[in-house]
């Protein structure tokens, strides 16, 4: 048996391609947090199956302990192959064997190492003449590490995916989060953790399936971030911490905008497919330790805001602020004036000051969610400016006013509800 070497062809030193992967992570280190340790016999084959389809010779991948992993030969998959184990463990790149041995698991033909950057990581080999079959070698060498690149191109993807999620879960649900919980992702992900985030909760009020498709719209959006996190809520609702790479005083000039821009392909996929949705925006967030509450403020404007169109936590800080108070505290403030209505008007306010906070006051908008004409909402609405003394259209203060007034009723009907 005679072998012949050839050093790494010019034509192949920019290949970037892996087969085998001891230990990989997101930096190129070792982490406990992102590792594939692996000898991919199912990729192989897969790639074989491909190869095959074009080609009579017969086609081995091999491992880096000189291990068949795949061939087209069925029969020699977890064999030996001396001369793979001499190009993994050698300086040669390229071995032509012109006589076979079969003592040491060898064919005639040519056999080519695959390179991931500057390391090997497996070899293929061609059964056949050399001559005929090393132009075929090397445009099969060529396809292989293609295709090993984006197959790892997809999994370093899917893996990145993967940790984003683990993390949203650690920084959502974790009620007792340190520091160290969530520190150990960010060298794996390259995530700026002081970065400007915003939370956006979606909730699509159309089923599952249209819920993943959605997501997948946001995740492959021209506007998505490597440094934006994204996954579904234990409630099945879509949750995006948002990366807005402005300053602060810029963000709070035209923060609706930037927002908008920001998840737009996200809402036209869900407008071309006809989705029946909801988006409750949180607050600004720039520590990690603090997106739990910024998750809170979202589901408090789902619990607080009802269903359709776009709400915002900073247009109900007042609301909010209220519903964290204590109850009795509430009480003091407004049961004199409750008392002094009865049941009657009572009931008259909650549905109107409902249908005007939903419709941002506008009159035309709250005379369709209550289905009475504009005409109708206003002689209702005069009475309670008259009998409060109170103008919610005219007057901001006066808006903030019966706002509390609501808000106290509504935390009131809650309580015995319940």
């Amino acid at each position: 048996m005679r072998f012949l070497w050839f050093s790494k062809p010019n034509l192949y030193q920019a290949a970037n391609v892996m087969i085998h992967i001891n230990t990989y992570t997101a930096t190129g280190k070792t982490t406990d947090i992102w590792r594939r340790s692996m000898i991919d016999a199912l990729l192989a084959r897969k790639f074989i199956e491909r190869i095959t389809q074009y080609t009579e010779y017969n086609v081995n991948i091999m491992d880096e302990k000189g291990i068949i992993i795949a061939s087209k030969n069925a029969s020699r998959i977890g064999t030996f192959h001396e001369v793979a184990l001499q190009i993994i463990q050698g300086d040669r790149d390229t071995i032509i064997v012109d006589n076979e041995n079969t003592q040491f698991g060898v064919k005639k033909g040519v056999n080519m190492a695959i390179y991931y950057g500057k390391r090997k990581e497996g070899v293929i080999g061609i059964t056949g003449e050399p001559d005929q079959v090393m132009p075929i070698a090397l445009v099969i060498k060529m396809s292989v590490e293609v295709m090993l690149e984006h197959e790892l191109f997809k999994y370093e993807k899917m893996q990145r995916r993967n940790l984003k999620e683990q993390l949203l879960n650690i920084v959502l649900y974790n009620e007792d989060l340190r520091k160290e919980d969530w520190e150990r992702f960010i060298e794996p992900l390259k995530l700026r953790a002081d970065m400007i985030r915003i939370p956006v909760l979606i909730s699509i009020h159309s089923g599952r399936e249209l819920t993943e498709n959605v997501l997948s719209a946001f995740r492959n959006g021209r506007e998505h971030s490597s440094q934006d996190l994204t996954g579904l809520t234990r409630e099945g609702d879509i949750l995006l911490y948002k990366a807005l790479n402005y300053p602060l005083p810029e963000l709070m000039k035209n923060y609706k905008y930037v927002v908008g821009e920001a998840i737009g392909d996200g809402l036209k996929y869900m407008r071309s497919a006809d989705c029946d949705f909801t988006v409750y925006v949180g607050s600004f967030q720039n520590d990690l330790m603090n997106y739990r509450m910024g998750y809170g403020h979202c589901r408090w404007l789902k619990k607080n805001m009802g269903r359709g169109g776009s709400f915002y936590f900073y247009d109900q800080c007042s609301m909010y602020f209220m519903s964290v108070l204590p109850l009795t505290e509430l009480a003091v403030a407004y049961s004199a004036i409750e008392k002094n209505f009865g049941d009657r008007f009572v009931e008259n306010f909650k549905e109107i000051m409902e249908a005007l906070r939903m419709a941002n006051f506008n009159l035309n908008d709250a005379s369709r969610l209550l289905h009475v004409h504009k005409n109708t909402l206003i002689y209702r609405l005069d009475k309670i400016r008259e009998a409060m003394n109170v103008d919610p259209l005219g007057n901001n203060k006066d808006r903030e006013f019966v706002t509390g007034f609501y808000y106290f009723l509504k935390r009131k009907e809650q309580i015995y509800q319940v």
